[in-house]
């Protein structure tokens, strides 16, 4: 990576840390910070979760106050700005995934990292943009590594496999129930897989999107969430790394991500790297290599393929200008491969606000906020903040909720039915 683009993004994302000067009693208000579980002391524990970036008293979204809904005020209106160009469907790929996942352990017979950092291919990790170095206590390595790769970037998923029975149907209905979760890290595992394999709405869905997920971190028991998920459904799955989490100045390593479960065969997967995000690497409390990630695939519904996208966008950005350009990066890439196919587009979005431009540029370009048309529009998260979202083009919703009696992440899963058009 060159080192202007390094700086460009770098100075981008310092002033939408905080954006504008006449905003900065809201960003105290709202906590100007990290992800969502930041330690608050750089040698903390990160398995201790702080809520540093969701640390505002809990909001009803149907009143105003916190959540006015419009951001406009603060963002310039390009960043609302979208057209949808593309017509008619692009045809799905359908690349098959690796049929065989990996070993279940984190570590070989040696006592080595089986496939993750620092025993890593880095092609599997979107570009760090940063104008910080560090050395890695772990390898003596002087991170970020040089790359020349440019963003936006489709790369591979990071791993895949497969569970599926060999009897598997020769058509597949055209109705869809999608599960979308931000799974906190995984850190609750256990848990989390009971309730998304016996809670009566959750238990038969067709297709898991999910972001946190971790893969052999200390904050998840080093364990391979998604492939343990994959298994108990008897499904498939992809997993594509967002950060590689750092052991510097903390105790966590392994990395986290977006994943795919499904009951249906999975095709045509791969990961969009964004352009744009708050410098996560340069941040004493989480130093992280990689990029915020968009997931997606193709699956089976009826006589089509439906594109599903696993989101998780930046949320240390107060009025959405770093996720407006995401947004816009996944859009870009949803007209691509596969334009008036329909699709899904779901996770956390970390948005603040009813009229936040990541969210518009969406609605504006034939993207339907489900669950709003399903009338559950509330919180999604236990500050009491709407951040999570399922979005559905080309397809119609007929069931779906909140689940805000499951406590074992801090946002609460989603279900939708959707039905091809």
């Amino acid at each position: 990576m060159t080192h202007a683009p390094r700086r460009a993004v770098a100075e981008h994302t310092q002033r939408t840390r905080c954006p504008i000067a006449f905003a900065f009693g809201l960003a105290l208000l709202f906590g100007c910070g990290d992800d969502d579980n930041a330690p608050t002391d750089a040698g903390a524990d990160a398995s201790t979760p702080t809520d540093a970036g969701v640390d505002a008293p809990p909001v009803d979204a149907n009143q105003d106050g916190l959540d006015p809904g419009d951001p406009s005020v603060f963002v310039d209106a390009a960043a609302y700005e979208y057209d949808w160009t593309c017509s008619g469907e692009v045809a799905a790929t359908a690349t098959p995934l690796e049929a065989e996942p990996p070993e279940e352990a984190c570590v070989d017979e040696a006592g080595e990292p089986a496939g993750i950092w620092p025993n890593l291919d880095l092609r599997f990790v979107c570009p760090t943009v940063s104008d910080t170095t560090r050395v890695d206590p772990d390898t003596g390595m002087s991170l970020p590594p040089e790359d020349t790769r440019t963003l936006p970037l489709e790369i591979p998923v990071s791993e895949s496999g497969s569970f599926l029975p060999a009897d598997l149907p020769d058509t597949w209905p055209s109705t869809l129930r999608v599960v979308a979760w931000n799974m906190e890290y995984s850190r609750n595992l256990d848990a989390q897989i009971e309730t998304l394999t016996t809670h009566p709405d959750l238990r038969d869905a067709d297709v898991y999107l999910l972001s946190e997920v971790d893969r052999c971190s200390s904050r998840n028991g080093m364990r391979r969430a998604a492939r343990e998920l994959a298994r108990r459904i008897e499904g498939q799955y992809v997993y594509g790394i967002e950060f590689v989490e750092l052991s510097i100045d903390r105790t966590v390593g392994g990395d986290t991500g977006q994943a795919i479960v499904s009951r249906r065969p999975l095709t045509g997967a791969s990961l969009t790297c964004h352009s744009r995000q708050n410098d996560w690497f340069a941040d004493d409390g989480e130093p992280r290599l990689g990029q915020r990630v968009a997931l997606h695939a193709d699956l089976p519904a009826g006589d089509t393929q439906v594109r599903v996208w696993a989101v998780h966008l930046e949320s240390n950005d107060i009025f959405g200008e770093l996720r407006a350009v995401q947004s816009k990066e996944l859009l870009d890439a949803s007209q691509a491969l596969a334009c008036d196919r329909p699709q899904v587009v779901a996770g956390d979005f970390n948005a603040w606000f009813r009229r936040a431009p990541e969210l518009v540029v969406l609605k504006d370009n034939g993207f339907t906020d489900t669950l709003a048309v399903l009338g559950d529009d509330d919180s999604t998260h236990d500050s009491g903040r709407r951040l999570d979202y399922i979005f559905a083009r080309g397809l119609s919703a007929t069931g779906g909720a909140v689940l805000r009696d499951v406590d074992t992440s801090d946002h609460y899963p989603m279900w939708t039915t959707l039905t091809v058009d």
